[in-house]
């Protein structure tokens, strides 16, 4: 078990110890008609203590070599790697706890105990109750004096990334569209309940999070994610980081519009004319990320315009232009992350021809 001690220093309870490698050569043998073995060293036989009957854990690394050690240390591993403890010692450390929190949920931790000497002040509760409703699946199972027990009840390895980031499709698209019906029928109410729906989409941001810690520390958990590769994780991951950003920028159109002078200062036919664009886009962006290449060129083209639309004094002066540049320049990440993403599973072997990439462009 992990112990942070959050205003100090993070105590892993390991020492790093000097290792010498050494090279083995065995010949491959064969017994019976399908059965293949090889010795193992009697070095490494004895300094993890095993004898005959002993398991172990034979794991096929994605650059198709083996990777071996005791069944024993998988589960000491697991029952390590799986707990972290946070220490509160000052009063004035509680305003980092929810950050530390979401820190330890996306690290991957199942179950993460909080403590506070000599008890849990009412104010720490607080913030820990808070933190939880950004964080799906993430419970509290055990309460005492000086100690919270936070367990994650989701298996997230049983969720695919894909329906992870589509759920987070759907916030942005909501989110677009509903700003565009405020600024049509002037209601201030919908653009405040688009700035609540950000701490959905952030919910499942961090959710994301923990998927990919999670596919990165083993591959059968990203093939049961549906990935067929642990590196494949690194364009989802970008694909998300976009999502999160660009309900971001359209939360700060919103925050523009909720104040005191952003009507009279952009013309409100303006400003829906730029959130249409928008939504166009965010779908291109969206069907560019699912491969296809079309959707990617249309999105340039509409990414070009858009600078080229107004004036370069009104960029710098217009928030509202300012957010909507931001969310195209998240966009067109989008279309490079399914780049990389296809250059990955090109690199990988994972497309039946390697002779030519396609891209969005000519």
């Amino acid at each position: 078990m992990k112990t942070l001690i959050i205003y100090i220093e993070v105590n892993r309870g390991m020492e790093l110890s000097e290792v010498n490698s050494k090279l083995f050569i065995r010949s491959l043998q064969r017994t019976g008609k399908s059965t293949y073995i090889i010795s193992l060293p009697k070095q490494w036989i004895i300094q993890n203590g095993l004898e005959r009957g002993s398991k172990i854990v034979i794991e096929i690394l994605d650059d198709n070599s083996l990777k071996l050690y005791p069944y024993k240390e998988l589960s000491e591993k697991e029952e390590e790697y799986s707990t972290v403890k946070i220490k509160i010692k000052k009063e004035e450390d509680i305003t980092g706890i929810e950050r530390i929190l979401i820190a330890c949920y996306q690290a991957g931790y199942d179950i993460i105990i909080v403590t506070q000497e000599p008890y849990i002040s009412d104010n720490l509760r607080d913030k820990v109750r808070k933190a939880l409703l950004r964080l799906s699946g993430l419970e509290v199972v055990e309460e005492t004096a000086d100690s919270l027990v936070l367990q994650s009840i989701i298996d997230a390895s049983q969720i695919s990334l894909m329906k992870t980031l589509e759920r987070m499709e759907n916030i942005v698209f909501s989110m677009i569209s509903d700003t565009i019906k405020a600024v049509e029928l002037g209601d201030s109410k919908i653009i405040e309940s688009i700035i609540e729906r950000d701490n959905e989409l952030d919910k499942f941001y961090f959710f994301l999070g923990r998927q990919i810690t999670m596919a990165l520390g083993d591959p059968k958990t990203a093939n049961k994610m549906g990935l067929k590769a642990q590196l494949l994780v690194l364009p989802y991951k970008t694909y998300g980081k976009c999502l999160e950003e660009m309900g971001d920028s359209i939360v700060s159109i919103g925050r523009y519009l909720l104040s005191e002078n952003a009507i009279s200062a952009s013309p409100l036919e303006i400003v829906k004319e730029i959130l249409q664009l928008l939504m166009k886009s965010f779908n291109y962006a969206v069907k560019a990320f699912r491969g296809d290449k079309e959707a990617g060129k249309n999105l340039g083209h509409f990414y070009t315009s858009f600078f080229l639309s107004y004036p370069p004094e009104f960029y710098r002066t217009n928030v509202v232009v300012l957010s909507a540049s931001r969310f195209l320049s998240l966009a067109i990440n989008i279309v490079e992350a399914q780049v990389e993403k296809e250059a990955l599973e090109w690199r990988l072997g994972l497309h039946a021809s390697r002779e030519t990439v396609e891209t969005g462009g000519k």
